[in-house]
């Protein structure tokens, strides 16, 4: 079965997220330590997670430009949001949207998802709290992981990669 994707390219990696979750892709210059964005009139809680990603999975960005991607609070779950909005010092405005930017270029594309893995049932717990649900291998060497960005932050949040406020 073919789904669209949304494919996040860095050297090495593809982060594939299903394009239901994206609700636009923007090039924009945005200081990496903003906690929000405008967008569409709205002030968007903002996280920068390309550093993550980065350091993460051991990749590196292939551009010099900042992606944001707006996504909505309801794909996420309660506590992610409760820490999103508590790191950015930004409520979620009626749309429920936020922000996320990263590093590298973006892209969308469809994907037969069969020639995605499920991982072995051994890992497969232990990589989904990392966010990662599939994997597949493209051509040139290039890994393609399908990532679940509510479980990516919530592993982010827990590795101190994102450091909510102190209270």
């Amino acid at each position: 079965m073919n789904k669209h994707v949304t494919c996040i390219s860095y050297s090495g990696t593809e982060f594939l997220i299903q394009s239901q979750y994206v609700i636009s892709g923007v090039y924009m210059h945005i200081q990496k330590d903003a906690k929000n964005i405008v967008f569409d009139r709205e002030t968007l809680p903002h996280l920068h997670i390309g550093n993550c990603l980065e350091r993460t999975f051991g990749c590196t960005a292939r551009e010099s430009f900042s992606v944001v991607l707006i996504m909505n609070r309801r794909d996420f779950a309660a506590d992610v949001c409760a820490k999103i909005a508590d790191t950015t010092e930004t409520a979620f405005p009626a749309s429920g949207n936020l922000a996320l930017s990263v590093n590298g270029a973006i892209s969308s594309k469809r994907l037969d998802m069969s020639e995605l893995r499920l991982l072995p049932l051994g890992l497969r717990e232990r990589m989904l709290a990392s966010g990662i649900a599939a994997l597949a291998f493209a051509g040139g060497g290039r890994t393609q992981l399908l990532i679940s960005p509510d479980m990516l932050l919530r592993k982010f949040f827990s590795l101190g990669l994102i450091a909510a406020r102190r209270r």
